[in-house]
């Protein structure tokens, strides 16, 4: 990760306790970050969130390191701090008096975003639960603790003495990473649970899947599909829940409250495509007919490093053309799940979409296909896409470890880029990155679409 350094103009807001004495302050920020577009927005939002209003921006993010600050002990201070923060911020003001002198100075953050509060409701929200079941009722009274990725015929795969790495729900590491996703070795009873079933409706329905191996057939690749949107619906479901309350966890700041306003429209935007998604997929299994679903499977006989289940709206190809545009607020966007699925000799990797969703999934598989032909390297592209997309995902300790340090960290960056609110998805996220990390192998193609 780069240090980015840039400055932005400001003026105080009427909320700034320094507003009647200061006409406006230069903003010396140092930020952590991978992208210089991303470390502006930050950056922004952090001044903002001080009631200063940013005016322009002064000079453009550049990288530095700690030796272009040996010789000045106040960028020196800044560039350590954030080091250890993220970001850190001095600003430079000028009176309105023309006489007065301030900075650069250190302001008190007392309007921060309390990010323990925050994690700690969304760990209140997860103990909730229903039964997402098309045919649920009165009678589904206990939402249990249903895995996402099969904990038996799944997670047992890559575990090791009952142990995986998988992105961390741990408060303290989300804290100590500033936010940003942060994998650790944990137990798999954990992993990949979410309350959408009751027991009888988890056992009934994932029964095909549970206890048997992909063959595959329709029911099965609907059934892969329908877990990974219903756990998609539950996450959603939360955040947007979140972010309406927001007041209950965050003080009157009206930057707080403008990104906490576009996130809850995002998560409101997201959870009306999906339940517009799953009432088909109801209907799907309503009538057991399983005609509107397309797939493609790619098959490993290799031994899994990586086990997966996980969805998106997609937004680009494989050769960085636009799909869709995701911020269509009255469209139904495409949707395409992507899984995990172990078969009699090996795995596959399961792409499963509806019909009226090809629009945008074909030509994704299509550019795949050209990709791969143009250039091979199909494991790589694969394991790409994967990483990029998913958070709910567990890795083979083994494997982990196996793996280089510049190797790991290619890989924390790339499950983060997704996962980062302040930044733009990039168009060209599945070009590039992450070869030879995976080493996945495929050794066969099924699909049935033309």
């Amino acid at each position: 990760m780069n240090t980015f350094c840039l400055v932005l103009r400001a003026a105080p807001t009427t909320d700034n306790p320094y507003g009647n004495q200061v006409e406006g302050a230069l903003v010396h920020c140092w930020v952590c970050d991978n992208d210089p577009f991303s470390a502006v927005i930050k950056a922004t939002f952090k001044v903002q969130q001080l009631n200063w209003e940013v005016l322009k921006l002064e000079e453009s993010p550049r990288v530095v390191t700690e030796d272009d600050y040996l010789d000045k002990d106040i960028g020196l201070e800044r560039y350590r701090a954030a080091q250890d923060e993220g970001m850190s911020l001095a600003f430079v003001a000028w009176s309105k008096d023309g006489k007065t002198s301030f900075g650069p100075v250190e302001l008190a953050a007392a309007s921060d975003f309390v990010l323990s509060e925050y994690l700690n409701e969304i760990a209140t929200l997860k103990r909730k639960g229903r039964c997402f079941h098309f045919n649920a009722g009165s009678e589904c009274t206990n939402a249990i603790a249903a895995h996402s990725i099969q904990k038996g015929a799944v997670l047992s795969l890559v575990a090791r003495k009952g142990k995986i790495y998988g992105p961390s729900k741990n408060i303290g590491d989300t804290k100590r990473n500033k936010g940003r996703m942060t994998l650790t070795e944990q137990g798999v009873n954990k992993v990949s649970t979410f309350r959408g079933f009751c027991g009888k409706h988890d056992n009934e329905l994932f029964e095909p899947i549970d206890n048997s191996l992909l063959a595959p057939t329709p029911e099965q690749i609907a059934l892969y599909a329908y877990r990974a949107l219903c756990r998609e619906v539950f996450v959603k479901e939360n955040a947007a829940a979140l972010f309406c309350d927001s007041s209950a966890i965050q003080p009157g700041n009206k930057a707080n409250q403008e990104v906490f306003d576009a996130m809850a429209e995002g998560s409101q935007i997201a959870l009306k495509n999906l339940y517009a998604h799953k009432q088909k997929f109801d209907s799907l299994f309503k009538s057991k007919c399983f005609d509107n679903v397309r797939s493609v499977l790619f098959h490993s006989q290799q031994p899994p490093s990586v086990v997966f289940s996980g969805l998106l709206f997609p937004d680009f190809d494989f050769l960085g053309n636009q799909l869709q545009d995701l911020s269509d607020r009255n469209g139904e966007l495409d949707l395409i799940t992507f899984s995990f699925a172990p078969m009699s000799q090996g795995w596959a990797c399961l792409f499963a979409w509806l019909t009226d969703s090809s629009q945008s999934c074909v030509p994704l598989m299509r550019s795949l296909a050209t990709r791969v032909h143009d250039d091979g390297g199909l494991g790589d592209l694969l394991f790409r896409f994967v990483v990029s997309n998913c958070e709910n995902l567990a890795i083979s300790p083994t494997w982990w470890e196996s793996l280089t340090e510049d190797q790991r960290g290619e890989i924390t960056k790339a499950a983060n880029h997704m996962a980062d609110v302040f930044s733009l998805p990039r168009s060209d996220y599945l070009l590039t990155g992450l070869s030879n990390a995976s080493r996945w192998e495929f050794n066969d193609v099924i699909s049935n679409i033309e």
